[in-house]
């Protein structure tokens, strides 16, 4: 599995292991990302930047949980998903995103165009597929927690656009029932929360629990494009802040659409944002 120190990734390994499965973790370094091996756990060595590293990466594996992020995902898909075929991988699990099947202008959205592409290499590598398409991630909303600390002020690029965002434990446990489930190949599943809410009144949701007070303030694109620049290329930045500009004028026709496939999956209702919150109250409080 790749991304297995990210959101997403990190939740599909504990429940991998929880479930006795063998599992190997790909990492560019093990060491900073605090992978260690245990038994039935592999940690290998290997970069997508790298293709050389794969076929070693992929040798017996029988299943591949592909997660990538930024303008180099389809690269990235496409080299991992040619290295999985030649290995003789069984079914390939790649995590998306929402909105790749209108994202045709890359001008208008690049973050879905690079979706998409990866999702066509994957679909005509002949790999068996399972695609998972999640909404924003409840988790992000981490990011408020030093304004509402100091202030008692979340702070984000969007106000007033409702999302269904999605909690990424269940999007972690579709992963798993794909992979270790009959039924998934071939299928697209658009993970959603059970509600669309604005970040205003997400923020609202959030204080109510903390019994306080919160406001939201929008951070200016030109001002958050600076903070992704800290951690991200300047191509990945600048296909945010222009997929943001789209999701301004148009998020609403996508973003708050709900979905049924996680409780179709799961056969329970996706968790709420007042779940997630609840969860993770003590990384908003002083």
């Amino acid at each position: 599995m790749t991304g297995a120190t990210g959101n997403v990734g990190g939740k599909v390994l504990s429940l991998l292991r929880e479930d006795g499965r063998k599992v190997r973790a790909l990492s560019r370094n093990p060491a900073a990302g605090g992978l260690v091996p245990g038994p039935g756990f592999e940690v290998v060595t290997a970069d997508l930047d790298r293709p050389e590293t794969l076929p070693a990466a992929l040798d017996g594996v029988q299943k591949v949980f592909l997660m990538s992020l930024g303008a180099n995902k389809a690269t990235h898909d496409a080299r991992l998903v040619a290295a999985a075929r030649t290995a003789g991988v069984e079914h390939i699990v790649q995590l998306s995103t929402l909105g790749v099947e209108v994202a045709d202008d890359p001008r208008a959205n690049p973050l879905g165009h690079w979706h998409r592409l990866a999702e066509d290499a994957l679909r005509e590598s002949g790999v068996p597929w399972t695609v998972l398409r999640p909404n924003g991630f409840m988790s992000m909303n981490l990011g408020w927690a030093p304004g509402i600390k100091a202030d008692g002020t979340a702070r984000g690029p969007l106000a007033d656009v409702p999302e269904a965002i999605v909690d990424p434990r269940d999007i972690a446990e579709v992963a798993v029932r794909a992979l270790t489930g009959e039924g998934h190949r071939g299928r697209v599943y658009e993970l959603t929360g059970p509600e669309a809410l604005t970040a205003r009144e997400q923020t609202a949701v959030l204080g109510g629990l903390l019994g306080r007070e919160l406001r939201f303030e929008p951070i200016p694109l030109a001002d958050f494009r600076r903070m992704l620049l800290a951690r991200f290329s300047e191509e990945t930045a600048n296909g945010v802040i222009r997929t943001l500009e789209e999701a301004v004028a148009h998020g609403a026709e996508l973003h708050g659409r709900l979905s049924p496939h996680v409780e179709d999956v799961l056969g329970r209702a996706p968790r709420s944002f007042a779940d997630w919150a609840r969860d993770h109250l003590d990384a908003f409080r002083g």
